[in-house]
């Protein structure tokens, strides 16, 4: 088992804790990442002589173990961030867990040990009569896996599911939006006494000063402000050019600020799949006979949290289905029966009491064959 190979198509936080968790386990991880660099919606951005962080700009956990999880990370801070409305109403300041300097710092660490292969536009999955193969480009890995994970975006991870229909099915009907993002290095400082302003606009969701995050070192000493755009007016102007967004996007923050910006650089990204609408209650997706699986954050749960809760329950049930039979949830053996002079095929499946990791050996006879996931009691 410790020898088992695995792809793992997407290098977001998914897509790097499912890698972290085979990786401790022993197994050889690849990672094929259609970007530049891995992060995924951790990514960050030069901006000037300066960096600041493109997507989820923080962590707001809202369950035990990923808050227990961030908090032993050695890479991950708090900020206790000025916060107020588009209005200027001062609110609570907000408390958030950030990875530094920059969050995709946090992807970087969990997949040290893994073979990575960046600007890796994966098309397809196949199988001969040696395992698991990709297709890059169309054209054809020599590399062969036991297994491949998937955590790309919902419309992604369909075109890679040909071979599994069901799991398809999910990836073509979860419905996705987009979310444009500007981010602006000022030439002097703006005088904002806030670090995140947020609330009701008919153009920005948030706009974060970036450069006042713990861990930045900026260079230039000037302000960095990311400027996020609300799901409705990123739909609206999904197919608009970069320049005129980002033109956009500026003019609504100095309506809001009532103050002109002077800028000496500008960023401007477009998340295609920033949010999904999620179909299943499922928290990740297995295909038993192709050992193909998916974890993201377009099934049960959104964001950033609910990509570490899919990847690890993913990654649980390899790991535990393992130690009975490669990837199958269940292994078989052969008892004679004297009386037909013929063999009963018996399975074995790990029963796992809630807050236990030890499992309980259930047998059964496969009549029919029993298939699924792991049975909890």
């Amino acid at each position: 088992m410790k020898h088992k190979k695995i792809a793992v198509i997407g290098a977001g936080l998914s897509g790097a804790t499912v890698t972290n968790r085979l990786l401790q386990a022993g197994y050889q991880v690849t990672i094929y990442e259609k970007g530049r660099a891995a992060g995924g919606r951790l990514s960050s951005c030069r901006i000037g002589k300066d960096s600041a962080d493109l997507g989820a700009p923080w962590f707001e956990p809202t369950t035990d173990q990923f808050r227990q999880w961030l908090a032993a990370r050695p890479e991950v801070i708090r900020w206790k961030a000025a916060h107020s409305n588009f209005s200027g109403t001062a609110l609570n300041p907000k408390s958030v867990y950030l990875a530094a300097p920059r969050q995709s710092a946090l992807i970087q660490n969990l997949i040290k040990g893994a073979m990575i292969h960046t600007d890796a536009n994966i098309t397809g999955l196949y199988t001969d009569s040696f395992g698991l193969r990709l297709r890059r480009d169309n054209e054809k890995i020599k590399s062969l896996y036991d297994a491949v994970i998937i955590t790309t975006p919902a419309p992604q991870a369909a075109a890679l599911l040909k071979g599994s229909p069901h799991l398809r099915h999910i990836a073509k009907s979860t419905s996705t939006t987009p979310t444009w993002v500007a981010v602006i290095s000022l030439k002097e400082k703006s005088g904002i006494t806030p670090d995140i302003l947020s609330g009701q606009n008919s153009t920005l969701y948030r706009a974060t000063r970036d450069s006042s995050k713990p861990g930045k070192n900026s260079w230039s000493r000037k302000e960095v402000w990311v400027l996020e755009a609300n799901t409705e007016w990123s739909e609206r102007y999904k197919d608009s050019d970069q320049t005129i967004v980002g033109r956009a996007l500026v003019h609504a923050f100095e309506t809001l600020t009532k103050q002109p910006m002077d800028i000496s650089s500008i960023k401007v990204r477009q998340w295609l799949h920033s949010h999904h609408q999620p179909i299943t209650n499922e928290k990740y997706l297995w295909d038993q006979d192709n050992n193909v699986g998916v974890c993201s954050d377009w099934l049960y749960h959104q964001g950033a949290e609910g990509a570490w809760l899919s990847a690890n329950a993913l990654a649980d049930q390899l790991l535990y289905c393992t130690r009975v039979n490669t990837f199958a949830p269940y292994k078989m053996w052969f008892f004679p029966d004297q009386e037909k002079r013929s063999s009963i095929p018996v399975g074995v499946i790990p029963c796992f009491k809630r807050g236990s990791h030890q499992p309980d050996l259930k047998w059964f006879l496969l009549e029919p064959k029993l298939t699924g996931p792991l049975s909890y009691y």
